[in-house]
Parts: structure tokens; sequence; C-alpha cells
């Protein structure tokens, strides 16, 4: 069983309306829906952050943040993705380590983000106003209208705080390239990553999602 190294608290602060969509659509009310708990209220599923955390990871390990990095492969253009296939897991095979040399699962885990707990309890029943509707249609390039039958509303969640718990594990045996000290050195740049994201949920190119992480290690 692995050692865990760190324990973060997560903290996401929306900027701007945002939604996770169910996929599903509610008559006349919305052609989409944000995602909600068992009680309404609505949350961010802890793959979904994971997702954009691992962006994140790639682009400021493209960026060179990881290059002090004292595993024998640091020099190799492969270590990045074996780095971060170990750390986020992964659903095929990295050229030159077999699966059974790869943590599928991941090393990191991630909560699902919610409101904190007091304030659900403020807000109680009266979860509507966390809500609105935003309508949205396709414009025809060539004549700059509206195109028939394309107007679509999506339902979308105000700006507020949720947060989340972030767990790094240490590498057991069965991953080979990424050392402990490794994973305790980049334990300590984590929280950076987590601050170069600024965007999650969908539509994110049209303005939603917009948002601010935060993310403090945790005496656990």
């Amino acid at each position: 069983m692995n050692n865990r190294i760190a324990t973060y608290r997560l903290t996401i602060s929306f900027l701007s309306y945002w939604f996770v969509s169910t996929g599903n659509e509610q008559g006349a009310y919305a052609d989409q829906l944000a995602l909600k708990d068992s009680e309404g209220f609505p949350y961010i599923p802890g793959k979904t952050i994971k997702g954009v955390f691992r962006e994140a990871f790639r682009l400021a390990g493209n960026s060179g943040w990881f290059s002090d990095s004292e595993n024998e492969h640091e020099k190799d253009n492969n270590f990045l993705n074996v780095l971060i296939q170990a750390i986020f897991g992964h659903d095929g095979t990295v050229s030159g380590f077999s699966e059974d040399e790869l943590h599928t699962g991941g090393l990191i885990h991630v909560s699902n983000a919610e409101l904190p707990e007091n304030i659900k309890n403020q807000i109680g029943n009266s979860k509507s106003f966390l809500f609105r509707t935003i309508q949205n249609t396709a414009v025809d390039r060539e004549t700059g209208t509206a195109m028939n039958k394309s107007l679509r509303t999506s339902e979308v969640v105000i700006p507020f705080h949720l947060s989340t718990e972030v767990i790094l594990d240490a590498p057991g045996d069965e991953v080979t390239g990424i050392t402990r000290n490794d994973l305790d050195k980049i334990a300590g740049i984590l929280p950076d990553v987590a601050s170069i994201i600024t965007e999650i949920g969908g539509k994110r190119r049209r303005g939603f999602g917009r948002c601010q992480c935060r993310m403090e290690k945790i005496n656990v």
C-alpha cells in the first residue's frame, strides 16, 4: 500500500457563470442541465478536476518546471509523459514502458468539488437562486442572422467558491522511472500548477467557467 506524500485543500473560485453538463435536457426549461448532487446542489466531479489538472501539469512540464528531476530519464522527452501517466493514470501504454510498469489508476486522487457544508446548510431548500438559464443561437456566417431552429437554452450556475481534497500518494513497486524523491519535489510544485488553471466546465471558449484555483497543503 502506498504511503501518502501530501494532502491538499483545493479551492475553486469562479469568476463567471459555469456548469458541468449532465447531457440531459428538461423540456422547455433547458436543453442542457447543470450537474447536481442528490440534494440538488451543483458540483464538479473529481474526474473533471483531475482532467484540467492534468492539462495544467503538462503545460507546466513543457515549460520546464520539472527539469530539475534527478530521475535517470530526466533528459528523455518521454519522461514527462511517464510522469503524467504515473501521477494521473492512463488508458494505454507509453513507449518504452510496459502496462505493468505504470500505475494505471494514478497516484493523485481528487474528490468532487462541492459547496462547503455550512453554506449548504444556510441555503437549505432555497437552491433555485444558484442557477440561471442562458440562451444562445448559431449565426449564419453569410447572412449574419440566427440560423433556423438553432436556439438552445443552458442551465448555468452563479459564481461562488467550491472546495475539494487532493491526495498525492507515493509510487509503489509497480511504478518504474519515478522515484519517491521525484514525487517529494513535485509535491511542492503542485499548488503552483493549480494556480495556472483558469477555466473549468463547459463552453469555456464562450467565457463560461472562468476561475481561480488555490491549493494549500494540509496536515492530516
